[in-house]
């Protein structure tokens, strides 16, 4: 499923603004400094928010309580994420993802799940996304959330890209 997103006025002058020159070589040096090829550094991929992904979630009316949620953002190297660094997916339930691109919202579902890998599909929007998990780490104490080390492949229609991300608070 898409959903386009309207943009009001007021934020399309800022996007417009943002987008100047200077903005946009600033925002490529940001990248370059995270340590991210410009060419891969989300250049398919907006940002989205975890309010953003719920709500659609729950507008569907699945049977989920929606409890287990990740998002996941760029990683430098080392798996540090910069204090600003956009959420480019969300996982929910372990059993959808979302993403934006092109201003449009798209819910993946679970194609295939494992325990190292998880694959995402949205066949009419022509997306696929694989995660794979290369290390777990800083559990919490009841061991029910954790961060995790992400290498993940986006198709989007036979462009791929490969990111290395991190999923925060992946859990509870």
């Amino acid at each position: 499923m898409t959903r386009s997103i309207n943009t009001p006025p007021a934020l399309t002058v800022l996007l417009r603004r943002l987008l100047a020159p200077g903005c946009v070589a600033m925002a490529l040096g940001g990248a370059l400094a995270l340590g991210v090829p410009a060419a891969s550094a989300g250049a398919h991929l907006d940002q989205i928010g975890y309010r953003e992904a719920l709500n659609w979630f729950h507008s569907q009316k699945y049977d989920s309580s929606a409890s287990w949620i990740c998002g996941y953002s760029l990683a430098q190297e080392g798996y540090k994420v910069a204090a600003k660094a956009p959420r480019l997916l969300v996982e929910v339930a372990e059993q959808f993802l979302y993403l934006k691109t092109g201003g449009q919202l798209v819910e993946l579902t679970g194609a295939a799940q494992g325990p190292e890998r998880s694959e995402y599909r949205n066949a009419s929007a022509g997306i696929r996304v694989t995660l794979n998990i290369l290390k777990r780490n800083n559990f919490s104490e009841y061991q029910e959330s954790h961060d995790r080390q992400v290498l993940a492949r986006i198709e989007i229609n036979d462009q791929v890209q490969t990111l290395t991300l991190k999923g925060q608070s992946c859990g509870t």
